[in-house]
């Protein structure tokens, strides 16, 4: 309808979102073998990886200097599907996701630099919205019981024309501190999942926001064995600030955001 032809004396009254709309506008899965890998490197070399204007999450070193964060996110997402669907309806897919932290006046989130699928369907759905979204081939093992959800081993590789990545890592003792504070706030400070902002398609210089519900993380620490992290090679690395895993996580994908 264009503009002349709206009724602008009597404007519709705004539709109440009701529960069940919420629920067929959202999506639920499983994450399987989810591993939360975070580096801590210089502010300053992340800044060609985000939009201008992007407030980077930045914290201080001991020697005062500022560090900012990159992750590597990696699950298998298991019954992925609408949430009014049955489980039996779900998609089983790899994905990883390379991402820069960052806060925003609605609070902690991070910037999607890639976004890796094992999936030529799902990779196809993402890319109206997302510039992130990438189709992979991925190699995986995991190593422990799953029926006591003991963890030992995991080792990772996923490849494309142009980006490697292949970590292995296994399980270690908790560490005491990071540079958050105890065990627990550090998981929940770097355990992002909540507010995923992705480059847009259409229009340019567009972003899209992807939410996500879940319960408290619960995860047990890795060690990194083994690590290739393109295209996060400039960055020079080294070791992880810290790295989690956990066998299991429900979640919900709420509906998503352009901005």
């Amino acid at each position: 309808m264009s503009v002349l032809e709206t009724d602008v004396s009597a404007p519709p009254a705004p539709k109440a979102r009701t529960k069940t709309a919420s629920r067929v506008a959202s999506a639920t899965a499983v994450l399987h073998d989810l591993l939360i890998v975070t580096w801590a490197v210089p502010a300053d070399s992340l800044q060609s990886l985000v939009p201008a204007g992007t407030t980077l999450e930045r914290l201080p070193r001991e020697d005062g200097s500022l560090v900012g964060f990159v992750q590597l996110l990696f699950a298998l997402r298991d019954d992925a599907r609408w949430s009014v669907l049955p489980a039996s309806m779900g998609d089983d897919f790899h994905e990883a996701t390379l991402q820069v932290l960052t806060r925003d006046t609605d609070g902690p989130s991070a910037f999607v630099v890639k976004h890796f699928v094992a999936s030529t369907q799902i990779a196809t759905s993402l890319m109206p919205f997302t510039q992130a979204a990438e189709e992979a081939r991925f190699h995986v093992y995991v190593a422990g019981d799953p029926a006591r959800q003991t963890f030992e081993k995991l080792g990772i590789k996923l490849t494309t024309h142009s980006v490697q990545v292949h970590v292995r890592g296994e399980a270690t003792e908790l560490p005491e501190r990071t540079l958050v504070g105890p065990w627990l706030e550090s998981v929940a400070f770097f355990s992002r999942l909540e507010r995923q902002v992705h480059p847009g398609r259409l229009p340019k210089d567009s972003q899209t926001l992807f939410r996500t519900e879940h319960p408290p993380l619960k995860p047990v620490a890795v060690k990194l064995t083994h690590q290739i992290v393109r295209p996060f090679d400039n960055l020079e690395l080294g070791e992880p600030l810290l790295a989690l895993y956990q066998a299991e996580l429900p979640v919900t994908n709420l509906p998503i955001r352009r901005r």
